[in-house]
């Protein structure tokens, strides 16, 4: 028999953790379930669902050829983004652990991209990669223009530069991770390294970097998913475009659902986007080990 007071503490936990429930719940449970349900119907936004089964899954793997090119370039552009984005925040964390000269400037200017708004950068990059903009500006001064480009009207090009805005931006973000990791380091550690004559290249290589392998799989999990709900830097850049070269799931999904209307179908692709990111986030916790080593598993 519970006393009174652990009664009133167990209620008092439950009190703080129930708006988290009820967010998620509604916002997050509620949502995927129906987008499941919604999947195996046919429904235009009003009136009643049709039941199709799984037509709209064997439509996509056999009718829609766009589908398997946004597959690859979503997989592309997570790759490529997770790649960039973690090497650079790690050079900055480097950097500014070392204490160069204005090291507090530079941890500002490097994480603040990150404070600004998705779609406010993409408009701003948009009018920098444009003919008359930034970069074909900085290349005639240059005396290059033999190199100047329509940047995201070519599909050589265009995701090279949602790439690089993405790098760009999330560059910082990744540097506050690996900076905290760094802090936590025993400094004793790299004082014996240089003792024993170890470079500053050397004890980040043979220091920093397997010390931090934690950071670095938080870090690969999160740009898997972030890389994987891509949307707004693509549609404000190149709307899917040119020629679909830019094209990802979450832009499929935005055209299916409120462009032709076609919401049992977008719902496929969401069902599709979320399981392919956690099969593959799945797939780097086995194979990475992180199970055995950190949770005793």
């Amino acid at each position: 028999m519970r006393s009174e007071k652990e009664i009133r503490e167990y209620l008092t936990g439950i009190a703080f953790v129930l708006p988290a429930i009820i967010f998620l719940i509604l916002f997050i449970a509620y949502p995927i379930i129906q987008s499941l349900a919604l999947s195996f119907f046919k429904w235009r936004g009003v009136g009643p669902w049709k039941f199709v089964g799984f037509y709209n899954y064997i439509r996509m793997f056999t009718r829609d050829r766009y589908f398997f090119r946004a597959l690859k370039n979503t997989i592309l552009f997570t790759i490529l983004m997770m790649s960039g984005e973690m090497t650079l925040g790690f050079i900055y964390a480097v950097l500014i652990d070392l204490g160069i000269r204005g090291w507090k400037a530079y941890r500002f200017i490097f994480f603040l991209p990150v404070t600004l708004s998705q779609v406010a950068i993409s408009l701003l990059w948009v009018k920098i990669f444009q003919q008359e903009g930034l970069v074909n500006v900085f290349l005639g001064v240059l005396h290059l223009e033999q190199f100047q480009q329509i940047w995201l009207g070519d599909a050589k090009f265009a995701m090279w530069c949602l790439i690089f805005v993405a790098w760009w931006q999330w560059g910082g973000w990744h540097m506050v991770f690996f900076l905290a990791g760094m802090q936590a380091i025993d400094p004793q550690i790299y004082e014996q390294a240089k003792i024993d004559g170890a470079s500053t290249l050397r004890r980040v290589f043979s220091i920093t970097i397997p010390l931090l392998k934690n950071v670095w799989f938080i870090l690969v999990v999160l740009c898997l998913i972030n890389g994987f709900k891509m949307f707004d830097l693509v549609y404000v850049m190149t709307t899917g475009g040119p020629a679909s070269a830019t094209e990802v799931l979450g832009t499929q999904i935005y055209q299916h659902a409120f462009d032709v209307h076609k919401y049992g179908y977008a719902s496929v692709l969401a069902v599709i986007m979320v399981t392919a990111s956690l099969i593959i986030t799945i797939f780097y916790v086995r194979v990475s080990g992180y199970r055995q080593e950190v949770l005793g598993e």
